[in-house]
């Protein structure tokens, strides 16, 4: 199964993307967006050729919907969550990196992911100048 998504998927609390032992693929479109949650799990997924793309409304919560700016061509970017495990995924050409962990995330884990063709895999706290920094693991 092949997904093309258009716009970044936003992903809150307590979510499991898994593709069940299924041929998955997230492609040649926007990549996923961990925003804000807690408990995420994401399993078994291939990402790759994820480009720049276009932003607009989402329904980021139950009752909100807001304006997301149009994404930089990263994979896997987690914003401001804690207890997220990316596991069994693989990663190849992006416009940008694969995994961003940002805005002060933390108890990440990493494990058993694959990682190809490309330069900037993975970036912990892009600025030492945002204190919530400090507690990322």
């Amino acid at each position: 199964m092949t997904i093309k998504l258009e716009q970044e998927l936003i992903v809150t609390s307590d979510k499991t993307i898994d593709a069940g032992g299924a041929n998955v693929e997230i492609c040649n479109g926007a990549g996923i967006t961990v925003q804000f949650g807690k408990t995420v799990i994401c399993h078994g997924l291939q990402i790759h050729h994820i480009i720049l793309a276009k932003g607009g409304k989402i329904k980021d919560g139950e009752n909100h919907l807001g304006l997301q700016s149009a994404s930089n061509g990263d994979r896997v970017s987690i914003f401001g969550t804690t207890n997220i495990w990316l596991d069994y995924l693989s990663f190849h050409h992006c416009a940008y990196g694969f995994i961003n962990v940002i805005q002060g995330s933390t108890v990440v884990t990493i494990s058993n992911c694959h990682f190809g063709y490309h330069d900037n895999v993975m970036l912990f706290a892009a600025s030492n100048s945002y204190n919530a920094n400090e507690k990322i693991q």
